[in-house]
């Protein structure tokens, strides 16, 4: 009977197959499935993030208008399409890569829903095909094992396309097109298994095409290097000219060129091969023999899909570093310097001076050890290099590594084009009984500080954190090689490793070029293995943690000490890898067998939420935020940067506030960026500093920041009037008004650049300077006017409230370094103006002893009871 029945299959399918043509409408959809979903990975090169969600949406767009013939009109389409397109919006808007392609494959499932034959099989094929490529995609940054092979698949790759072109190239994954290829084999696999027999010719010429395909374009990336020569270089990085282009898009976006062959292939298998006219009657047909088996199939793909993430992405241990001791070796390339008083500019910033602070704040004990004795090991959590220069002494690295194996954790930070005269250096010394190397090279962005350029393995020191504003904090240093059981944990996807030169006078970097023979993508930046009960982690560069850049990067480190610090010793053990991987594998064969439109969408749907659930709890587990009020006074200072503040974020550009900065850590601040505008972070703070939001502050936010000042925290905000209204609403909730109260009101004249007197002694005088200042007012009769512009209208109001004090100030550009502190250092026509300011300013804002600018000569203590503050008119009447 079962023979019969399998006959009368064949024979149904034999005789209803044809060379029917699919619409090439429905190629163009088909083909834009899948070019969203190698876009949505970040596969076809070097995009920002926004861009790249954009260029999905947009070709999402495409294969939805593109389709022939529409979606029939049931009521169930009606509801189905919009509905799986809304979701597949909001998925791909998400800021997880992963969760990104897997939204993709929502949009062919539900045309697939919406269609029936050739129309739902190939839409089908192509869900399907991107879903599969989704699990890949996730097993590839949350699985250590499975980044590493496709790293040396890469490499494989690349060397198979040198072989060719006798050229030499070393990839990793991503430009060696790994991408391409597992969702074209997933692809090529669907396509052949819903054909009509004979397949085998098919196969063939399906397969040769794939393969054809991209060694053609492996041999074209052999020959960038050589490409890149006879193009000219622009002389500015400013011009724009076709050489400009070149030289911007190549070779960061040559992967879009695979991205095209593999279309075009698709292309062809898909328009020239022989389907079903109508295949409703074949699967109706067989559907009564596999019902009970499609009920079995839909749960298990759905328990699997919500166990993947669980296993992969789920690290529900809570980090902190609170009672843990973290030990620093004084010694190596290095200073232990804070910005102070007298020192001006970026040289000022000193190197980690600020670094024990900072781990105070979160509730640890710091020692700075000067030779790593076993007392001062012994009842260590943590053990921090950084940038070790020379040699060790007798006994110190045998103390390391017995510390390490007994469950302690070892941070060692190395740098760029390190080496001896006999090959070593200190990295790879007490790197030694691991499987990480810190190479001779320098680790270069395509992008200034990797931004958006990053591929962060999952892990509890990464999750949650984003490469918007190099929160991680690597800039040029070296790339690490790993072997098992070492893993990656930091990867810098869009660079190359410049390799050294001994030669060189640029302490010993390379040309600067990427060159044949250097690797091209996927540097591998910070790595782990562990060792013993106690693990290492490795960094190729030391700015993570100084002081200047651990200002935005602390969102990084806090999480990375607490967890060097925590009885967590190995974030993916073996088993769970394997079992992950195990898990992958048998969700993907569910997915593949038995085509089928809604366990796409559903089980697809129940994945990413078992992501996006994973990371929240992960990312809040992981969560450790500095804590000022282990000081006495409260010493964390904020800046917001959390509603598209006005400041640039590059920190010594003119419009940038390193220089804000640097002031507030030579008054006693420990300095921090706020990229979330929580109570987490606040209320642990002294000071918030707002400077001329274009994001308006919603009303939870506007609420949040009256209870941080009610209970003794200080507000600043500046703002001119020509950045004030997203600020009026929380302005006026504290009744101040920059500008006119009033619409009925005449608009004030801009007061430009001006001086202003603060502080006076007899007929002498200390003055601060604006840039660009508008009046302000304020409502509460209680407020103490700080500076006046023209017509003794004031730019520079006090108000307190509650426990703490508000302050307005006028002026969008006060506190940026074109106002404060240029990176050079050098004085505003001869003076400190606002330097001083500030450094008096803040003795008032704490209710200190007031700090007298020294421009006021006041040389007895005596003399000093005589100085107050200049009383204004509107003071007087107060």
């Amino acid at each position: 009977m079962k023979q019969t029945n399998k006959q009368n299959i064949e024979g149904f399918s034999a005789g209803t197959a044809a060379e029917a043509l699919p619409e090439m409408g429905l190629i163009v959809s088909v083909m834009a499935g899948l070019a969203a979903a190698w876009i949505a990975a970040g596969s076809i090169g070097l995009l920002a993030h926004p861009l790249r969600r954009t260029l999905t949406l947009a070709v999402l767009a495409i294969a939805i208008l593109a389709q022939r013939p529409f979606p029939r009109l049931k009521i169930t389409n009606l509801i189905s399409l919009p509905v799986a397109i809304g979701l597949a919006i909001y998925m791909i808007s998400l800021p997880i890569p992963v969760i990104n392609v897997i939204g993709v494959s929502l949009v062919p499932a539900s045309l697939a829903l919406s269609s029936g034959g050739q129309t739902k099989r190939m839409q089908l094929i192509a869900s399907v095909a991107i879903a599969v490529f989704g699990l890949y995609r996730m097993a590839f940054t949350c699985v250590p094992i499975v980044w590493s092979i496709s790293d040396i698949l890469g490499r494989v790759l690349g060397d198979i396309g040198g072989f060719i072109s006798h050229q030499s190239v070393y990839v990793g994954a991503t430009f060696a097109g790994l991408d391409f290829l597992v969702l074209m084999s997933v692809l090529w696999l669907l396509w052949l298994a819903s054909s009509p027999k004979p397949r085998m010719t098919r196969a063939i010429y399906g397969l040769l095409g794939i393969l054809g395909g991209h060694v053609c374009y492996l041999i074209v990336l052999s020959y960038i290097p050589e490409i890149l020569t006879f193009v000219p270089e622009p002389a500015e990085q400013t011009d724009w000219t076709w050489a400009a282009f070149f030289h911007k898009a190549v070779p960061w976006n040559v992967p879009v060129l695979a991205c095209a062959i593999h279309l075009l292939v698709a292309a062809a298998m898909f328009r020239w091969s022989k389907w079903y006219r109508d295949d409703s009657d074949v699967i109706a047909y067989a559907s009564k023999h596999s019902g009970r088996l499609q009920y079995i199939l839909l749960p298990a793909a759905l328990v699997l899909a919500v166990l993947v993430p669980v296993m992969l992405a789920l690290f529900p241990t809570t980090l902190s570093l609170q009672g843990k001791k973290i030990v620093f070796y004084e010694k190596g390339f290095l200073n232990w310097l804070k910005p102070e008083h007298g020192q001006y500019g970026r040289l000022s910033s000193g190197m980690y001076g600020m670094l024990p602070v900072y781990v105070e704040s979160m509730g640890a004990s710091t020692l700075i050890s000067p030779d790593l004795s076993e007392d001062d090991l012994r009842d260590a959590d943590a053990l921090v290099l950084l940038f070790p220069d020379e040699p060790w002494a007798k006994g110190q690295l045998e103390r390391i590594w017995q510390f390490v194996r007994k469950g302690g954790s070892l941070l060692v930070m190395g740098e760029h084009t390190t080496i001896d005269s006999d090959g070593s250096n200190r990295f790879n010394e007490v790197l030694e009984p691991t499987n990480i190397r810190v190479e001779f090279d320098s680790g270069t962005y395509a992008v200034g500080g990797w931004l958006q350029s990053y591929d962060a393995i999952t892990h509890p020191a990464t999750i949650g954190v984003r490469d918007k504003h190099n929160q991680f904090g690597v800039v040029i240093g070296a790339s690490l090689e790993t072997g098992w059981p070492a893993r990656p944990i930091l990867i810098g996807k869009w660079g190359w490793s410049d390799m050294g030169d001994q030669g060189s006078s640029r302490a010993m970097m390379g040309n600067g070029q990427y060159d044949s023979g250097e690797k091209l993508g996927d540097l591998i930046l910070v790595a782990e293995q562990p060792v013993g009960k106690g693990r290492v982690i490795a960094f190729g560069d030391t700015s993570s943690l100084t002081n200047g850049i651990n200002v935005n990067s602390y969102v990084f480190t806090s999480r990375l000490f607490g967890y060097l610090a925590g009885d967590v010793k190995n974030a993916h053990p073996i088993w769970r890898q394997l079992l992950g991987i195990l898990i992958c594998v048998l969700l993907i064969g569910l997915l593949m067998w038995k085509l089928n439109g809604w366990k796409v969408a559903i089980t697809v749907l129940c994945l990413c939420g078992s992501l996006i659930i994973s990371n929240k709890v992960s990312q809040s587990a992981g969560e450790i935020f500095p804590d000022g009020r282990h000081k006495t006074p409260n010493n964390l200072a904020y800046v917001d940067s959390s509603h598209l503040e006005a400041y640039s974020g590059e920190s010594w550009r003119p419009d940038g506030i390193g220089g804000l900065i640097l002031t507030l850590m030579r008054n006693g601040y420990l300095a921090h960026s706020l990229t979330d505008l929580t109570a987490e972070r606040i209320m642990k703070a002294d000071l918030l500093i707002s400077i001329a939001p274009s994001r308006s502050f919603s009303k939870n936010e506007r609420e949040l920041i009256r209870d941080f000042v009610v209970n003794g925290g200080n507000f600043i905000i500046m703002a001119g009037l020509n950045h004030a209204e997203p600020s009026r609403s929380l302005l006026s909730m504290f009744g101040f008004t920059i500008g006119r109260r009033s619409p009925d009101l005449p608009e004030p004249e801009a007061m430009g650049y001006f001086k202003s007197p603060y502080l006076s002694s007899g007929e002498q005088q200390v003055f601060v300077r604006f840039h660009a200042a508008w009046p302000i007012e304020c409502n509460d009769p209680n407020t103490r006017i700080i500076a006046n512009g023209h017509d003794d209208l004031p730019v520079i109001i006090i108000r307190p409230l509650g426990a703490g004090k508000v302050v307005v100030i006028g002026d969008t550009c006060f506190a940026m370094n074109k106002n404060l502190e240029w990176e050079g250092g050098e004085p505003f026509e001869g003076m400190r103006e606002n330097a001083d300011f500030w450094r008096w300013f803040i003795t008032q804002l704490r209710d200190e002893q007031m700090w007298v600018p020294p421009a006021l000569q006041v040389p007895t203590e005596s003399e000093q009871e005589t100085i107050e503050p200049e009383i204004t008119d509107q003071e007087a009447a107060n």
